[in-house]
């Protein structure tokens, strides 16, 4: 008779851990979720964007922000000064008027090129997302099964308590 009692407070405890762990995933998920979004959303990653993200992601946003302002700077030099060897950028004789066609040239493969980095970041995200999610299923049908088990406990310790129970001639 103890120990159905014992197994219906144990499995609550467990009951209640899973219910736990099933929020801090959803949490998480939600917060990768928000993350990918403001990736895919902005042209650049700004203080703003990144001060609204959740505390864990907060450094990662920042080393990406930074990383990806300086690859896709280097990227967007080395395109032009490809363009300008093989003699596709034009070349007008005034000084200002091609200083302006060169910048030009440079913050569109910048642009190019911060738009693949911040797309391969979406992509791990959303990788991320899944794993997560998958977790989240297993916590959910290991929660599935452990209430069936409490169910089927309760009963049992409820019919043994009808049992024990004194009769008095009744």
């Amino acid at each position: 008779m103890f120990v159905a009692f014992w197994m219906v407070q144990r499995l609550t405890r467990e009951i209640n851990n899973l219910e736990k762990q099933v929020v801090d995933k959803q949490t998480e998920l939600s917060h990768y979720t928000k993350y990918a979004g403001r990736l895919g959303g902005s042209t650049n990653m700004s203080i703003s964007n990144i001060a609204g993200l959740s505390a864990d992601l907060i450094p990662r946003a920042s080393l990406f922000a930074q990383y990806a302002d300086q690859a896709s700077s280097l990227s967007a030099m080395q395109n032009l000064q490809t363009m300008k060897i093989m003699g596709r950028v034009p070349y007008t004789g005034n000084q200002m008027m091609d200083m302006q066609i060169q910048m030009s040239a440079y913050n569109q493969f910048k642009q190019e090129a911060l738009k693949a980095l911040k797309q391969q970041e979406v992509n791990m995200m959303n990788e991320k997302e899944k794993e997560i999610q998958l977790e989240l299923n297993t916590i959910e049908q290991q929660l599935t099964i452990k209430r069936k088990r409490l169910e089927a406990y309760k009963n049992l310790a409820e019919s043994q308590a009808q049992n024990a129970a004194p009769k008095f001639g009744l």
